[in-house]
């Protein structure tokens, strides 16, 4: 359909483990009106479409003119049929037709993304990745996702499987993540920074601290909690250069942790990276651009594009 007109409105959902959001908002990336809410996961997928298929009725009684929905969640899924693949933040979510399911209950047009893709996009139309013809963006969250547009369209594997990148292999030894030890989310996502620290000092942590209780450490001056944080933006930044070489984007954009952990941090990624990737490589590294509003921006942007 390829709308993007800003006299149109669209619903984005922003479906996680944590929380969930239904968002209006134009085809420029304005968000009109945002809903949010708790998942409780646990509660498996029909309550949590339940309530994305509530929340987004209500939206689009307010706001008649809402023409297409898009929905961003975590992979693995067949992006080009919409069905979910068992993401690991989300229990009980295998083969679940999400596009057809929402369409059938929305009724308008929806389109289904990979999260990381979603926010990928979103940066390319309306954040730091504007005006580029290659760009990956990293969540660095809870997991660790990538997300990459090439071109303005958004790289799909054979099939319309999303890209993953966290359940590749890092390291021979590690902590775990992803269902295997020393993968790349072991070390690079932000849930995984207690991981690091348990393993690498098990003897101080014998259970993962929380990442913000290592981010204040490490702002103290903490030498084992700086040695941590080293760990994981170094491994980031290890994981860049390898991208870089093999896809030579414009812009590497990082997500999560570049906010709550700042500049000092994607410094040290940036110097890894700059130490590893091939000399003629045109490519920056850098926080993402829409800050607190590229989740929402992510469902949206995926609607934008049904």
């Amino acid at each position: 359909m390829q709308i993007d007109d800003r006299q149109n409105l669209f619903l984005g959902l922003d479906i996680g483990g944590t929380k969930c959001a239904a968002v209006v908002g134009r085809g420029d990336g304005q968000i009109v009106q945002r809903v949010q809410w708790d998942s409780q996961a646990e509660r498996g997928p029909e309550a949590m479409i339940d309530d994305l298929c509530a929340s987004g009725l209500e939206l689009i009684a307010r706001h008649p003119g809402i023409v297409a929905a898009g929905a961003a969640v975590g992979g693995p899924l067949d992006a080009e049929r919409g069905i979910v693949q068992s993401p690991p933040n989300l229990p009980g979510w295998r083969g679940i037709a999400l596009k057809e399911i929402l369409a059938d209950r929305l009724r308008v047009p929806v389109g289904v993304e990979h999260d990381a893709a979603a926010c990928c996009l979103a940066e390319f139309r309306w954040g730091a990745g504007r005006g580029t013809t290659r760009l990956v963006y990293l969540t660095c969250g809870t997991g660790f996702g990538a997300g990459i547009v090439i071109d303005g369209k958004i790289y799909r594997g054979a099939g319309g499987k999303s890209a993953e990148i966290g359940h590749a292999r890092f390291r021979e030894d590690g902590p775990e993540a992803f269902g295997k030890r020393g993968s790349v989310e072991a070390f690079c996502a932000g849930a995984s920074l207690g991981k690091i620290a348990a393993w690498k000092f098990p003897r101080r942590w014998a259970f993962p601290p929380a990442a913000e209780t290592l981010a204040e450490l490490w702002r103290g001056g903490d030498a084992e909690a700086g040695e941590v944080i080293q760990i994981n933006a170094r491994a980031i930044g290890e994981v860049c250069a390898n991208l870089g070489d093999l896809l030579r984007p414009n812009a590497i954009l990082l997500g999560s942790l570049a906010t709550h952990l700042g500049q000092s941090w994607v410094e040290i990624v940036r110097r890894k990276f700059q130490e590893e990737v091939l000399p003629d490589t045109d490519c920056r590294v850098e926080p993402a651009g829409l800050g607190a509003r590229l989740q929402d921006c992510s469902a949206l942007a995926v609607a934008v594009g049904v």
